[in-house]
């Protein structure tokens, strides 16, 4: 996966991620759902946040694709999904508030979307009921397939090639 001309000039990079970026990680998270976790689940607990996202760290780690966003050699942001079998499943696209609506959203979208119609294997995500990236999936196809108390369920159906 490489970004686009456009991306690279405005100061962005992917790289993998390695234990070291554990801290950054739940940096991000926090950073960008720390406000979810106190709508839907009674206010962030650190430590309770810390050890649930080492274990959804390590847990990405073995996924097909783990990257870390950068922004001008700073830690932006993480993307990551796993190709199965049957489907392309556990999706995540977490990036700072510096980073969002300047394409790079759309670009990891757009790059899991064709491995999607090339394969024929459908996509399948969950999104806060109030986060507003919703809208941005459902521009790229994705349709809310079923719901939980906190989350939308969405999936995007391949456009086979």
């Amino acid at each position: 996966m490489n970004l686009t001309p456009e991306l690279l000039r405005q100061g962005f990079a992917l790289c993998d991620v390695t234990p070291v970026d554990l801290d950054a990680y739940i940096d991000v998270k926090r950073a960008c759902y720390r406000k979810y976790v106190d709508e839907y689940y009674g206010g962030w607990v650190e430590e309770v946040q810390i050890s649930m996202n080492t274990n959804i760290f390590n847990e990405a780690a073995k996924t097909t694709c783990f990257k870390k966003l950068l922004l001008k050699g700073e830690t932006a942001g993480f993307f990551s999904h796993d190709e199965l079998d049957d489907r392309i499943d556990g999706i995540t696209i977490q990036m700072l508030e510096a980073t969002r609506n300047r394409g790079v959203g759309s670009f990891y979208l757009r790059h899991i979307i064709g491995i999607s119609d090339r394969t024929g294997k459908p996509i399948y995500l969950k999104v806060f009921k109030t986060n507003p990236a919703q809208s941005l999936y459902r521009q790229f196809g994705f349709m809310v397939y079923d719901e939980i108390e906190t989350h939308f369920l969405m999936k995007y159906q391949p456009q086979v090639l």
